[in-house]
């Protein structure tokens, strides 16, 4: 018979410089299935968030529920959380919604970043851009077959 530990929490799961496991995965997830939550997330979208806070050296919010903020919905969402497009990369772990809490920083211009360095944001598994969110960047790993960055519309 197989055994799994579901509960266990050792919250201090690290998966990269600046990124724990909370951060990509919504509370009612990580209650339940503890640090084996880390299942759910693909790889590529943790590369792609700490690119992100390298390349512009400030803090990144994904979600913020761990710390007693309001965001869970930002990394992984249940198929039936109600949130987002029926069949939105955020429900596969495969994207991230990522605010900075600094003032001066503009969403537009990320995005121009992103436009004028596509090969640089490719090497890091960056496939897909959501256009027109000012106080938030959607950035995922999609399978998009193209040698370019992909931008799309909200919903």
């Amino acid at each position: 018979m197989l055994s799994l530990q579901l509960k266990t929490r050792s919250n201090d799961v690290k998966l990269s410089k600046n990124f724990r496991l909370e951060e990509f995965v919504p509370r009612i997830v990580y209650e339940t299935w503890g640090d084996n939550s880390i299942w759910f997330i693909d790889k590529r979208i943790v590369d792609i968030a700490q690119f992100f806070r390298d390349r512009y050296g400030l803090p990144i919010t994904i979600n913020d529920w761990h710390t007693g903020g309001s965001r869970q919905r930002s990394g992984l969402r249940s198929f039936n959380s109600g949130v987002g497009a029926p069949m939105s990369q955020h429900k596969f772990g495969r994207a991230i919604d990522m605010k900075w809490l600094t003032t001066g920083l503009h969403m537009d211009d990320i995005r121009e970043d992103i436009k004028n360095n596509q090969s640089t944001f490719l090497s890091c598994g960056l496939t897909t851009i959501e256009n027109g969110t000012d106080t938030w960047i959607h950035a995922d790993c999609r399978w998009t077959g193209l040698k370019r960055i992909k931008f799309v519309s909200l919903y």
